[in-house]
Protein backbone atom coordinates (compact mmCIF):
# COMPACT_ATOMS: atom_id res chain seq x y z
CA UNK A 1 0.00 0.00 0.00
CA UNK A 2 3.06 2.53 0.90
CA UNK A 3 4.50 1.17 -2.32
CA UNK A 4 1.14 2.33 -4.40
CA UNK A 5 0.89 5.57 -2.50
CA UNK A 6 4.75 6.49 -3.44
CA UNK A 7 4.31 5.42 -6.42
CA UNK A 8 1.40 7.55 -7.05
CA UNK A 9 3.08 10.59 -5.69
CA UNK A 10 6.20 9.81 -7.71
CA UNK A 11 3.79 10.15 -11.32
CA UNK A 12 2.16 13.42 -9.69
CA UNK A 13 5.35 14.79 -9.37
CA UNK A 14 6.74 13.97 -12.81
CA UNK A 15 3.30 15.40 -14.71
CA UNK A 16 3.25 18.58 -12.12
CA UNK A 17 6.78 19.22 -13.27
CA UNK A 18 6.02 18.93 -16.68
CA UNK A 19 2.90 21.19 -16.65
CA UNK A 20 5.32 23.42 -15.11
CA UNK A 21 7.93 22.79 -17.75
CA UNK A 22 5.05 23.72 -20.66
CA UNK A 23 4.16 26.73 -19.10
CA UNK A 24 7.79 27.66 -18.97
CA UNK A 25 8.03 27.20 -22.29
CA UNK A 26 4.88 28.85 -23.32
CA UNK A 27 6.14 31.73 -21.33
CA UNK A 28 9.53 31.90 -22.44
CA UNK A 29 8.39 32.01 -26.17
CA UNK A 30 5.72 34.94 -25.33
CA UNK A 31 9.01 37.08 -24.18
CA UNK A 32 11.02 36.82 -26.70
CA UNK A 33 8.85 36.94 -30.03
CA UNK A 34 8.55 40.72 -29.43
CA UNK A 35 12.30 41.14 -29.15
CA UNK A 36 13.40 38.77 -32.59
CA UNK A 37 10.22 41.04 -34.37
CA UNK A 38 12.20 44.03 -33.21
CA UNK A 39 15.78 42.35 -33.75
CA UNK A 40 14.19 41.65 -37.74
CA UNK A 41 12.70 44.77 -37.96
CA UNK A 42 15.61 46.91 -37.06
CA UNK A 43 18.77 44.66 -38.96
CA UNK A 44 15.80 45.26 -42.46
CA UNK A 45 16.07 49.15 -41.96
CA UNK A 46 20.26 48.79 -41.07
CA UNK A 47 20.44 46.95 -44.58
CA UNK A 48 18.42 49.32 -46.56
CA UNK A 49 19.78 52.22 -44.73
CA UNK A 50 24.22 50.62 -45.75
CA UNK A 51 23.41 49.28 -48.88
CA UNK A 52 23.42 52.64 -51.03
CA UNK A 53 26.82 53.91 -49.13
CA UNK A 54 30.27 53.53 -50.75
CA UNK A 55 32.91 55.36 -48.39
CA UNK A 56 35.42 53.18 -46.85
CA UNK A 57 34.08 54.04 -43.38
CA UNK A 58 30.67 52.77 -45.00
CA UNK A 59 32.53 49.52 -46.66
CA UNK A 60 33.80 48.68 -43.28
CA UNK A 61 30.55 49.09 -41.28
CA UNK A 62 28.70 47.09 -43.91
CA UNK A 63 31.31 44.33 -42.79
CA UNK A 64 30.62 44.44 -39.19
CA UNK A 65 27.34 44.88 -39.64
CA UNK A 66 27.27 41.29 -41.62
CA UNK A 67 29.27 39.24 -39.69
CA UNK A 68 27.12 40.32 -36.74
CA UNK A 69 24.18 39.21 -38.02
CA UNK A 70 25.62 36.28 -39.41
CA UNK A 71 27.02 35.60 -35.77
CA UNK A 72 23.68 35.79 -33.92
CA UNK A 73 21.63 33.87 -36.27
CA UNK A 74 24.06 31.08 -36.40
CA UNK A 75 24.99 31.14 -32.82
CA UNK A 76 20.87 31.10 -31.80
CA UNK A 77 20.40 28.42 -34.13
CA UNK A 78 22.90 26.26 -32.55
CA UNK A 79 22.21 27.34 -28.67
CA UNK A 80 21.39 24.26 -27.37
CA UNK A 81 24.06 22.09 -28.54
CA UNK A 82 26.50 24.57 -27.37
CA UNK A 83 25.43 25.03 -24.24
CA UNK A 84 26.02 21.22 -23.82
CA UNK A 85 29.63 21.53 -25.49
CA UNK A 86 29.87 24.15 -22.74
CA UNK A 87 29.02 22.00 -19.91
CA UNK A 88 30.71 18.72 -20.82
CA UNK A 89 34.20 20.69 -21.52
CA UNK A 90 33.86 22.06 -17.98
CA UNK A 91 32.80 18.98 -16.14
CA UNK A 92 34.24 16.69 -17.92
CA UNK A 93 33.77 12.97 -16.67
CA UNK A 94 30.61 13.86 -14.23
CA UNK A 95 28.47 14.85 -17.20
CA UNK A 96 26.74 11.72 -19.09
CA UNK A 97 26.44 11.97 -23.31
CA UNK A 98 25.52 14.71 -24.97
CA UNK A 99 21.45 13.14 -25.63
CA UNK A 100 21.43 13.08 -22.12
CA UNK A 101 22.92 16.18 -20.88
CA UNK A 102 20.22 17.49 -23.10
CA UNK A 103 17.22 15.67 -21.66
CA UNK A 104 18.06 16.55 -18.02
CA UNK A 105 18.44 19.91 -19.10
CA UNK A 106 14.82 20.01 -20.59
CA UNK A 107 13.17 18.37 -18.07
CA UNK A 108 14.37 20.62 -15.38
CA UNK A 109 14.35 23.96 -16.95
CA UNK A 110 12.50 23.04 -20.50
CA UNK A 111 13.36 25.73 -23.51
CA UNK A 112 14.67 28.34 -21.33
CA UNK A 113 17.55 26.26 -20.40
CA UNK A 114 18.58 25.00 -23.47
CA UNK A 115 18.94 28.42 -24.48
CA UNK A 116 20.80 29.62 -21.03
CA UNK A 117 23.97 32.16 -21.70
CA UNK A 118 22.49 32.75 -25.59
CA UNK A 119 21.66 36.05 -24.55
CA UNK A 120 25.56 36.57 -23.39
CA UNK A 121 26.98 34.67 -26.52
CA UNK A 122 25.08 36.50 -28.70
CA UNK A 123 26.28 40.14 -27.57
CA UNK A 124 29.82 38.60 -27.74
CA UNK A 125 29.44 36.82 -31.09
CA UNK A 126 27.73 40.28 -32.89
CA UNK A 127 31.23 42.32 -31.95
CA UNK A 128 33.29 39.43 -32.04
CA UNK A 129 32.25 38.19 -35.30
CA UNK A 130 31.76 41.66 -36.96
CA UNK A 131 35.52 42.42 -36.19
CA UNK A 132 37.06 38.80 -37.22
CA UNK A 133 35.33 39.69 -41.04
CA UNK A 134 36.84 43.21 -40.71
CA UNK A 135 39.74 42.64 -40.06
CA UNK A 136 40.14 39.56 -42.30
CA UNK A 137 39.59 41.87 -45.32
CA UNK A 138 41.41 44.84 -43.83
CA UNK A 139 44.15 42.60 -43.64
CA UNK A 140 43.85 40.59 -47.06
CA UNK A 141 43.45 43.94 -48.92
CA UNK A 142 46.87 45.18 -47.28
CA UNK A 143 48.69 42.22 -48.42
CA UNK A 144 47.66 42.48 -51.55
CA UNK A 145 48.65 46.33 -51.85
CA UNK A 146 52.36 45.03 -50.88
CA UNK A 147 52.03 41.64 -52.89
CA UNK A 148 52.57 39.44 -49.53
CA UNK A 149 51.77 35.79 -49.88
CA UNK A 150 50.16 36.46 -53.20
CA UNK A 151 49.19 32.36 -55.24
CA UNK A 152 47.92 31.68 -58.63
CA UNK A 153 45.41 34.07 -60.64
CA UNK A 154 46.51 37.19 -58.40
CA UNK A 155 44.94 35.31 -55.33
CA UNK A 156 46.12 35.01 -51.63
CA UNK A 157 47.34 31.85 -51.01
CA UNK A 158 46.46 29.65 -47.87
CA UNK A 159 49.17 30.50 -46.11
CA UNK A 160 48.42 34.51 -46.10
CA UNK A 161 44.76 33.35 -45.50
CA UNK A 162 45.57 31.40 -42.47
CA UNK A 163 47.63 34.62 -40.96
CA UNK A 164 45.11 37.09 -41.69
CA UNK A 165 42.36 35.16 -39.94
CA UNK A 166 44.59 34.28 -37.26
CA UNK A 167 45.28 37.86 -36.38
CA UNK A 168 41.71 38.77 -36.99
CA UNK A 169 40.76 36.57 -34.51
CA UNK A 170 43.24 37.42 -32.13
CA UNK A 171 41.85 41.11 -32.41
CA UNK A 172 38.32 40.31 -31.63
CA UNK A 173 38.98 37.58 -28.78
CA UNK A 174 40.65 40.47 -26.99
CA UNK A 175 37.66 43.10 -27.50
CA UNK A 176 34.82 40.71 -26.57
CA UNK A 177 36.37 38.65 -23.80
CA UNK A 178 34.81 39.64 -20.62
CA UNK A 179 31.55 38.62 -22.53
CA UNK A 180 32.79 35.22 -23.00
CA UNK A 181 33.79 34.55 -18.95
CA UNK A 182 29.98 35.66 -18.91
CA UNK A 183 28.65 33.59 -21.11
CA UNK A 184 30.19 30.89 -19.79
CA UNK A 185 28.95 31.87 -16.12
CA UNK A 186 25.63 32.06 -17.37
CA UNK A 187 25.58 28.40 -18.79
CA UNK A 188 27.17 26.71 -15.79
CA UNK A 189 25.93 28.74 -13.16
CA UNK A 190 22.73 30.18 -14.53
CA UNK A 191 21.15 30.10 -10.52
CA UNK A 192 23.89 32.06 -8.70
CA UNK A 193 24.54 34.71 -11.33
CA UNK A 194 21.05 35.64 -11.22
CA UNK A 195 20.21 34.57 -14.97
CA UNK A 196 21.20 38.02 -15.95
CA UNK A 197 24.43 39.46 -17.82
CA UNK A 198 24.56 42.09 -15.28
CA UNK A 199 24.26 39.53 -12.53
CA UNK A 200 26.87 37.30 -14.12
CA UNK A 201 29.22 40.34 -14.18
CA UNK A 202 28.98 41.54 -10.69
CA UNK A 203 29.20 37.83 -9.74
CA UNK A 204 32.54 37.31 -11.40
CA UNK A 205 33.75 40.73 -10.29
CA UNK A 206 32.90 40.34 -7.11
CA UNK A 207 34.88 37.32 -7.11
CA UNK A 208 38.09 38.70 -8.56
CA UNK A 209 37.71 41.91 -9.95
CA UNK A 210 39.01 43.00 -13.50
CA UNK A 211 41.47 40.06 -13.44
CA UNK A 212 38.53 37.40 -13.33
CA UNK A 213 36.63 39.37 -15.99
CA UNK A 214 40.03 38.05 -18.84
CA UNK A 215 40.95 35.15 -16.84
CA UNK A 216 41.71 32.33 -19.75
CA UNK A 217 42.69 34.89 -21.55
CA UNK A 218 46.19 33.81 -22.71
CA UNK A 219 44.87 30.23 -23.99
CA UNK A 220 42.09 31.73 -25.96
CA UNK A 221 44.30 34.18 -27.75
CA UNK A 222 46.95 31.21 -28.82
CA UNK A 223 43.85 29.09 -29.30
CA UNK A 224 42.29 31.81 -31.64
CA UNK A 225 44.90 32.36 -34.54
CA UNK A 226 44.64 28.56 -35.65
CA UNK A 227 40.99 28.25 -34.39
CA UNK A 228 39.95 31.39 -36.45
CA UNK A 229 42.81 31.48 -38.89
CA UNK A 230 41.91 27.43 -40.23
CA UNK A 231 38.35 28.53 -40.15
CA UNK A 232 38.95 31.38 -42.86
CA UNK A 233 41.80 29.80 -44.91
CA UNK A 234 39.74 26.43 -45.52
CA UNK A 235 36.43 28.20 -46.19
CA UNK A 236 38.00 30.76 -48.69
CA UNK A 237 40.57 28.76 -49.88
CA UNK A 238 37.91 25.70 -50.71
CA UNK A 239 36.00 28.21 -52.00
CA UNK A 240 38.08 30.40 -54.50
CA UNK A 241 39.39 26.67 -55.92
CA UNK A 242 35.37 25.55 -56.51
CA UNK A 243 34.82 28.86 -58.08
CA UNK A 244 37.72 28.65 -60.52
CA UNK A 245 36.78 24.96 -61.60
CA UNK A 246 32.89 25.20 -61.39
CA UNK A 247 31.79 28.48 -61.70
CA UNK A 248 29.67 30.69 -58.90
CA UNK A 249 29.49 28.93 -55.54
CA UNK A 250 25.57 27.41 -54.96
CA UNK A 251 23.96 27.27 -51.62
CA UNK A 252 24.61 23.36 -50.61
CA UNK A 253 27.99 23.55 -51.92
CA UNK A 254 28.63 27.46 -49.44
CA UNK A 255 26.91 25.65 -46.43
CA UNK A 256 29.11 22.35 -47.27
CA UNK A 257 32.38 24.73 -47.23
CA UNK A 258 31.28 26.68 -44.02
CA UNK A 259 30.63 23.01 -42.33
CA UNK A 260 34.55 21.85 -43.31
CA UNK A 261 35.95 25.02 -42.21
CA UNK A 262 34.29 25.13 -38.88
CA UNK A 263 34.67 21.36 -38.43
CA UNK A 264 38.47 22.07 -39.18
CA UNK A 265 38.95 24.65 -36.72
CA UNK A 266 37.34 23.23 -33.91
CA UNK A 267 39.37 20.08 -33.74
CA UNK A 268 42.01 21.97 -34.09
CA UNK A 269 41.72 23.93 -31.24
CA UNK A 270 39.57 22.00 -28.90
CA UNK A 271 42.26 21.50 -25.84
CA UNK A 272 42.90 24.93 -25.51
CA UNK A 273 39.17 25.38 -25.43
CA UNK A 274 38.36 23.12 -22.52
CA UNK A 275 41.35 24.79 -20.72
CA UNK A 276 40.31 28.72 -21.18
CA UNK A 277 37.02 27.22 -20.15
CA UNK A 278 37.80 25.95 -17.35
CA UNK A 279 39.78 28.61 -16.19
CA UNK A 280 36.99 31.02 -16.67
CA UNK A 281 34.89 28.66 -14.34
CA UNK A 282 37.99 29.16 -11.18
CA UNK A 283 36.44 33.02 -10.90
CA UNK A 284 32.82 31.79 -9.83
CA UNK A 285 34.07 30.88 -6.19
CA UNK A 286 36.18 32.52 -3.82
CA UNK A 287 36.53 28.93 -1.52
CA UNK A 288 37.70 25.61 -3.20
CA UNK A 289 34.35 24.44 -3.70
CA UNK A 290 31.66 25.10 -6.01
CA UNK A 291 27.72 25.18 -5.45
CA UNK A 292 27.47 21.68 -5.32
CA UNK A 293 30.01 21.32 -3.31
CA UNK A 294 32.82 20.21 -5.40
CA UNK A 295 36.54 21.51 -5.51
CA UNK A 296 36.93 24.00 -7.86
CA UNK A 297 40.15 22.48 -9.67
CA UNK A 298 42.35 25.72 -10.37
CA UNK A 299 45.19 26.79 -13.14
CA UNK A 300 47.42 29.35 -12.93
CA UNK A 301 48.01 28.87 -16.78
CA UNK A 302 47.15 27.44 -19.91
CA UNK A 303 50.71 25.03 -19.79
CA UNK A 304 49.31 24.18 -15.80
CA UNK A 305 45.99 23.19 -16.61
CA UNK A 306 46.91 21.04 -20.00
CA UNK A 307 49.18 19.15 -17.62
CA UNK A 308 46.86 19.04 -14.97
CA UNK A 309 43.96 17.95 -16.94
CA UNK A 310 45.84 15.26 -18.71
CA UNK A 311 47.22 13.79 -15.70
CA UNK A 312 44.31 13.57 -13.42
CA UNK A 313 41.45 13.12 -15.70
CA UNK A 314 43.65 11.73 -18.73
CA UNK A 315 44.15 12.95 -22.71
CA UNK A 316 40.89 12.40 -23.32
CA UNK A 317 39.69 15.04 -20.73
CA UNK A 318 41.27 17.61 -23.54
CA UNK A 319 38.52 16.56 -25.81
CA UNK A 320 35.91 16.19 -23.66
CA UNK A 321 32.79 18.00 -25.43
CA UNK A 322 34.42 17.58 -29.08
CA UNK A 323 31.17 15.93 -30.29
CA UNK A 324 28.95 18.20 -29.65
CA UNK A 325 31.20 21.07 -30.30
CA UNK A 326 31.81 20.18 -33.79
CA UNK A 327 27.72 19.25 -34.36
CA UNK A 328 27.25 22.97 -32.85
CA UNK A 329 30.20 24.10 -35.22
CA UNK A 330 29.51 22.34 -38.25
CA UNK A 331 25.55 23.79 -38.72
CA UNK A 332 26.77 27.00 -36.97
CA UNK A 333 29.70 27.83 -39.48
CA UNK A 334 27.82 27.02 -42.35
CA UNK A 335 25.09 29.01 -41.86
CA UNK A 336 27.06 31.80 -40.66
CA UNK A 337 28.92 31.98 -43.98
CA UNK A 338 25.86 31.56 -46.01
CA UNK A 339 24.51 34.45 -43.61
CA UNK A 340 27.26 36.49 -44.30
CA UNK A 341 27.97 36.16 -47.92
CA UNK A 342 24.22 37.05 -48.85
CA UNK A 343 24.31 40.02 -46.40
CA UNK A 344 27.32 41.25 -48.95
CA UNK A 345 25.45 41.22 -51.72
CA UNK A 346 22.39 42.91 -49.84
CA UNK A 347 24.99 45.25 -48.92
CA UNK A 348 26.75 45.72 -52.09
CA UNK A 349 30.48 44.69 -50.33
CA UNK A 350 33.45 42.82 -52.47
CA UNK A 351 35.91 41.38 -51.08
CA UNK A 352 39.60 40.61 -51.99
Amino acid sequence: MQASLKASSTIDALENRGGETTQSTFDYIAKIVPTLALMSGIGVLMTAFLAPLTSSAAQGAKLVFAGAVAGIISRTFCAPIEMVSTVMMCRGDECSSMTEELMQTWKAEGIKGMFKGNAANCLKVAPSRGTQFLVYEFMKRQMVIFGFGMGAAASLNAGARLLAGGIAGMVAAVIVYPLEVVKTMLTLYPEECGGSIPGAVQKVWNNGGLGALYRGLGPTLVAMFPYVGVEFMVYETLKKRWETAFGPVGTVVLLLLGALGGAAAQATAHPLDVIRRRMQMQSMFKGKKDAKDKPVKRYSNMFTGIYRVSKDEGIHALFNGLGPACLEKIPSTAIGYFIYEWMKVALKVTSV
